[in-house]
């Protein structure tokens, strides 16, 4: 393995550009990687979140573009409008440019982003940028492009899917499916997750052609132990539960996880009409007002956030007390993702999931998968204690 960007050659510029955003030396899935990309081989990467992932792909795949005439396309495929901007960034760090500038610099790949939520046309004006390009963007609006016909997918031979987990959870499924169908059938595709669910193994078995395949653990950081436990409560008596589990805590952060964007609405729109301080999160919201509840919930002026999995990865909010699972997840990762957000920083977290008898095969699955024993609450063992 190569301890320096340098001997693993990347072009000077680029590893004095890595030295100046505080990379002065490769990180392990940066010591795996970038060999293989720069060697165009597919990648199979498993990474969590802050092993420096982003720039494992973003420094070799600039290396190709800056090292060739022909103007083809990386493109990075990522779920959220968050995640494409931080990818920007890093990119444009990358560049020796300011990571939060949109502006081109001559002679430099463009870096773009494409995403919902904010205006169309700005976004599509920067597709007519005749040079090298980098394009980040999300499986939606990417497919939005891509039909009216303002981007060329065949342009797009080199592609990243980042937190593919989530890109091909039925979420993105079926769009991140579609866009895969419009690449070019030649191509190096990086796949990077951060984890490997066993229903992803057909799909990358079509998208990989002899991926090398890397695994990187990250050190644990230090958390308090979180109380897990499970509520048998039938699905329409739940927000009831809510209302009663919220009037007794009223100021305690607390994140409640749905399935559906429809359903969080639902659930805010009711513990709001009732009183209580919640707001929802999710990917119909615009980037603003996504920004704004982050904020809000942050700051504890609206604690109850009821959020999709948007919210299970990259939410980093201090002190929450609480995560409820309006009902089991299907996949273990998504439950640990979730319970994630309390017990930080080593304090206690609470993590409660309310389930149907119909659900005892989910809580079983999720005690095996993520090596965890759920502790079977009456009513009043799941809710807070009552108020003074």
């Amino acid at each position: 393995m190569s301890n320096s960007f340098e001997t693993m050659g990347l072009l000077p510029a680029l590893c004095t550009h890595a030295t100046q955003a505080g990379m002065t030396q490769p990180t392990p899935v940066q010591e795996q990687t970038i060999p293989a990309v720069l060697n165009d081989k597919d990648v199979l990467a498993i990474a969590p979140t802050g092993t420096g992932k982003t720039a494992a792909y973003a420094l070799p795949l600039l290396h190709h573009l800056l090292s060739t005439r022909r103007h083809n396309d990386v493109l990075v495929i990522v779920p959220t409008r968050e995640l494409a901007l931080q990818t920007a960034g890093v990119f444009r760090r990358c560049l020796g440019l300011d990571p939060r500038a949109n502006r081109f610099k001559s002679g430099a790949p463009a870096v773009i982003t494409l995403y919902g939520g904010a205006d169309r046309e700005p976004q599509a004006e920067s597709l007519d940028h005749k040079g090298p390009r980098v394009i980040i963007a999300t499986p939606g609006r990417l497919l939005d492009f891509i039909h009216m016909g303002d981007l060329d997918p065949a342009t797009c031979t080199r592609v990243v899917m980042d937190e593919g987990d989530r890109l091909f959870a039925p979420e993105f499924f079926e769009e991140s499916a579609t866009v895969i169908e419009s690449l070019p059938e030649i191509r190096q595709t990086l796949f990077f997750s951060a984890t490997l669910p066993d229903t992803l193994t057909p799909v990358l078995h079509k998208l990989l052609h002899k991926p090398i395949k890397v695994e990187i653990e990250k050190h644990p950081e230090k958390r308090g132990p979180i109380r897990q436990g499970a509520y048998f409560i039938d699905p329409g008596l739940r927000t009831a539960f809510l209302k009663t589990f919220f009037n007794r805590d009223r100021k305690s952060k607390t994140i409640v996880f749905t399935q559906t964007k429809a359903e969080a609405d639902q659930i805010a729109g009711f513990l709001k009409k009732n009183k209580l301080p919640a707001a929802p999160l999710h990917g119909d919201l615009t980037q603003a007002q996504r920004n704004a509840t982050v904020a809000s919930f942050t700051s504890g002026r609206t604690p109850i956030l009821v959020a999709t999995d948007i919210a299970a990865r990259g939410l980093d909010v201090p002190d929450v007390k609480t995560v409820i699972n309006f009902a089991p997840p299907e996949q273990p990762e998504v439950y640990l993702h979730r319970i994630g957000r309390t017990g930080r920083a080593g304090k206690t977290g609470t993590a409660l999931t309310l389930c149907s008898l119909t659900d005892r095969k989910k809580l079983r699955d999720i005690e095996k998968g993520a090596e965890i024993k759920f502790r079977i609450l009456t009513e009043e063992q799941a809710l807070p204690p009552p108020a003074n």
